[in-house]
């Protein structure tokens, strides 16, 4: 199972990664965070760049910090240079 920390700012002007701060994955939304838009929008934003359909929010789903679990075929490593190649 691959988990990983990610810190998410919901109402951005554009979704995208911002970073990685202290082992923390930063991602900007444009979704506000009412009725879990924000939450809807990061699953699908990762999957679709990612092309991983298992992508599941394991705790923080009311908060900023997020864990969020990629499962099984990848490490974090993997997940990591998805993200920032380019």
């Amino acid at each position: 199972m691959c988990k990983m920390s990610v810190r998410v700012i919901p109402n951005s002007s554009y979704t995208g990664i911002v970073g990685l701060y202290d082992g923390i994955l930063k991602i900007k939304i444009m979704e506000p965070p009412d009725e879990s838009r924000a939450n809807e929008a990061l699953i699908k934003f990762l999957s679709q760049k990612l092309k991983i359909k298992t992508i599941s929010i394991v705790s923080g789903a009311w908060v900023r910090n997020k864990v969020l679990d990629f499962g099984n075929d990848f490490t974090s490593e993997q997940i990591l240079d998805k993200l920032f190649q380019k």
